[in-house]
């Protein structure tokens, strides 16, 4: 019995139903990868927008804290103006009769001395 080798056709003709079915088999696989990946890729999406309403919010909330603190900065810092300045008068008034007695009392012993 001859050994009949393949020819040249028939190898190619091989080749070429090879890379068919491998064609085949990578268009398929490429196209469930396209498809998963865009599944991914809107949950991300999704995640992402979530996240950047998320840091709005914040950011709003601490804008509002800021205000909040500076109006209470400023409300404490006036009354503190204002605690100063009553003080600052009763010092003036206190140093003022404090003068008009020592005054008096110079009066007194003048008087006395007499």
């Amino acid at each position: 019995m001859a050994d009949k080798g393949l020819t040249s056709r028939e190898i190619e003709e091989i080749f070429t139903g090879f890379e068919k079915r491998q064609d085949d088999r990578f268009k398929g696989f490429e196209e469930r990868v396209v498809n998963q990946f865009r599944i991914i890729s809107e949950g991300l999406k999704d995640e992402i927008k979530l996240l950047a309403e998320g840091h709005a919010g914040i950011i709003e909330k601490f804008d509002r804290m800021e205000k909040e603190n500076e109006r209470q900065h400023m409300e404490t810092r006036s009354l503190i103006k204002l605690s100063f300045t009553e003080l600052d008068r009763r010092i003036s008034d206190l140093e003022s009769q404090v003068k008009e007695l020592q005054e008096w009392r110079k009066r007194v012993e003048t008087r006395l001395q007499i």
